[in-house]
C-alpha cells in the first residue's frame, strides 16, 4: 500500500520537448511583459499568436449558411453589364479564371471553366441560374456580377485608383427529385462588394504601366471575393490593402 502511494503522488512526468515548448512560452511571456506599457496592444497580440497562433476568420459563406465548401463540387460565374464590357472587354473573364484559381489553392473542388463556356454558349451567351445549373454537375453556383469596374481615379485619366462594385450570389443545386424531374438551384447565399485598390493613395500612370495596375487590381479584387467562401487569416486582409 505504501508503495501504492508513493505511485500516486509522485510528480507527472513530461517529454523534453513538451517542457522545453512550455520553458520557451513563458520565457517569451515574461519577455513581452517587461516591454513598455505603451506598446500594451501589441503586446497582447503577440502573445495571443504564440499561443494560439494566427487570427482567422471564417468567410461569409459559412458564417450565412453554416457549410463549407470543402469537399463541394463548385461552379463559378463572372458576368459584367455593356456599360463595363464596352470599356473593359475581357474582366468578367479575367476576374473567374483568377477568382476560380485563388478558390482551388483553397482545396475547393471548382468545375472545368470550359464547361461553364458551354453551358453558357448553349445559352445563347446569356447567363440564367437554371439554364447552367441543369447543364452543369455542381453542388453550388456561385455568380459574381461585377456592376462597376474602373481603373482611373474620378476626373484624374493620370491617376490609378481602381474601384469595383457588384454581388455574389450563391445557389445551391437540388437534384431531382418526387417534386421535380429537373434539377432546380436554390439561393442560399448573397454578399455586395465594393473593392478600392489601393486603399487610400492613387498611382500616377507614369509610375506603372496600365496593363500591370490592371492586372494587380483584379488579383487585390478576386482576393477579396475569394474571402467569402474560405478560412483565411486575418492579417491577409491587411496585406492586400
Amino acid at each position: 500500500m505504501d508503495s501504492v502511494a508513493r505511485m500516486q503522488t509522485l510528480p507527472q512526468i513530461r517529454s523534453i520537448s513538451d517542457t522545453s515548448q512550455l520553458r520557451y512560452r513563458r520565457w517569451c511571456l515574461v519577455v513581452l511583459l517587461c516591454l513598455p506599457a505603451v506598446a500594451g496592444c501589441a503586446q497582447m497580440a503577440v502573445v495571443g499568436r504564440i499561443f494560439y497562433g494566427e487570427p482567422k476568420s471564417k468567410g461569409f459563406f459559412e458564417q450565412m449558411t453554416g457549410e463549407k465548401l470543402s469537399g463541394a463540387r463548385v461552379a463559378l460565374v463572372c458576368t459584367a453589364p455593356d456599360a463595363v464590357t464596352s470599356e473593359y472587354d475581357m474582366v468578367s473573364i479575367d476576374i473567374q479564371e483568377e477568382l476560380t484559381r485563388i478558390m482551388s489553392r483553397h482545396d475547393i473542388n471548382m468545375v472545368n471553366p470550359d464547361e461553364i463556356t458551354d453551358a453558357l454558349d448553349d445559352n445563347g451567351g446569356i447567363f440564367d441560374v437554371a439554364a447552367i445549373a441543369a447543364a452543369i454537375d455542381a453542388d453550388y453556383l456561385f455568380h459574381v456580377d461585377v456592376e462597376h469596374f474602373s481603373h482611373l481615379a474620378p476626373n484624374s485619366p493620370r491617376l490609378y485608383h481602381g474601384r469595383a462594385i457588384g454581388s455574389v450570389y450563391g445557389y445551391e443545386i437540388h437534384e431531382p427529385n418526387e417534386l421535380s424531374d429537373f434539377k432546380h438551384p436554390v439561393r442560399v447565399f448573397a454578399k455586395e462588394f465594393d473593392s478600392v485598390y489601393p486603399g487610400k493613395n492613387p498611382i500616377p500612370a507614369d509610375k506603372t504601366p496600365e496593363r500591370v495596375f490592371r492586372n494587380r487590381f483584379i488579383g487585390h479584387l478576386s482576393s477579396e471575393i475569394g474571402r467569402m467562401f474560405y478560412t483565411f487569416q486575418l492579417k491577409d486582409t491587411f496585406a492586400s490593402r
